[in-house]
């Protein structure tokens, strides 16, 4: 079996991860040099550099500055998510994390009752053999 681990492969990826992650340093350090920028929503920020980072990336042939752009739009793409799930760094009054429905909400799981879950779902407890019967087809 040929080894599928290349020693150029590699040390490519690893220069360009590496090329990648200093570029968005730069970024990083030039936004919060800049007054406008350095006092603007990150949200904003990120959406930048993602399209700073694809548009960029598109249209240089070299190898290294397309890793440098790049690596700015992975990591723009990464906060913005991030930011997203965890809504820690959007303006929004609500700090909770978006994990499920809120509490009190209608087909919300109730978490340690699975049976429960499993057999109101499937229609066969609590509604009647007659009604789970119509409810299937």
């Amino acid at each position: 079996m040929k080894n599928p681990f290349k020693k150029s492969s590699a040390i490519d990826t690893l220069t360009n991860v590496g090329i990648g992650g200093a570029a968005n340093v730069a970024i990083d350090y030039a936004v919060a040099q800049v007054d406008a920028l350095a006092t603007a929503d990150p949200m904003y920020v990120n959406i930048g550099k993602i399209a700073v980072g694809a548009l960029g990336g598109s249209m240089v042939k070299n190898k290294y500055a397309r890793a440098a752009m790049d690596g700015v739009a992975v990591v723009g793409v990464s906060n913005l998510i991030s930011s997203l799930l965890n809504d820690t760094e959007s303006g929004s009054e609500n700090k909770e994390a978006t994990n499920g429905l809120a509490k009190g909400t209608i087909g919300r799981m109730i978490p340690g009752n699975r049976r429960y879950i499993r057999n109101r779902v499937n229609g066969t407890s609590g509604i009647g053999k007659a009604a789970s019967t119509f409810m299937g087809k």
